[in-house]
């Protein structure tokens, strides 16, 4: 994704990237053995949430962590926005939060 978005930034742009997660992508809060569904391949995985849920939280940090890192490097805003937040809300805090570095700058 970066790839395909950085040359714009070399080209005057300002970019900003908006990370959606769910609060059930981000909590893993799940506490019953399920099968969840692989979205490319359409295959079963069975899970069993206490064995797992913070290796997977761990993994979902540094991911959104190497993001953001990247992000930084190459100036590109990078905001991680939970869907349990309303738009105009999470809209409003980034702006808010970039204006005010925009008094710093």
């Amino acid at each position: 994704m970066l790839e395909a978005i950085s040359p714009l930034r070399f080209r005057g742009h300002d970019l900003i990237v908006f990370h959606l997660l769910d609060p059930a992508e981000i909590e893993f809060d799940y506490d019953q053995a399920s099968a969840f569904e692989d979205l490319e391949s359409g295959e079963q995985l069975p899970i069993v949430p206490e064995a797992l849920a913070e290796q997977y939280r761990s993994l979902v940090r540094e991911h959104s962590d190497a993001l953001r890192s990247k992000c930084s490097e190459l100036r590109i805003d990078y905001q991680l926005l939970n869907t349990r937040t309303s738009l105009d809300q999470a809209l409003f805090d980034y702006l808010s939060m970039r204006e005010q570095l925009s008094r710093v700058r």
